[in-house]
């Protein structure tokens, strides 16, 4: 890593919450890894306990995020509906 390019850990943890509010979940990992050297399953856990003090703490409302799981249920539950009213 380059010294004039290096940021303080203050500055990483922001990016890695900008990426996390911008649902860049795997992004954040990305940086965690290439800034720390952690393992994949460490920078994953970390980042995950990063997004959880951020929804305890207010930052992030994980309602709205409710990733692929949960637009594929909502896709699945619309076009259910849909294919009732049609029937009907």
């Amino acid at each position: 890593m380059d010294v004039e390019n290096e940021e303080s850990p203050s500055q990483q943890l922001d990016e890695i919450k900008r990426l996390i509010k911008a649902r860049q979940k795997i992004q954040a990992i990305k940086l965690l890894r290439e800034e720390t050297g952690r393992g994949l399953k460490d920078s994953k856990e970390m980042v995950e306990q990063i997004e959880q003090q951020m929804v305890a703490d207010g930052e992030l409302d994980k309602a709205g995020s409710v990733g692929c799981s949960g637009m594929i249920l909502l896709a699945a539950t619309t076009i259910g509906a849909g294919t009732v009213w049609l029937l009907a």
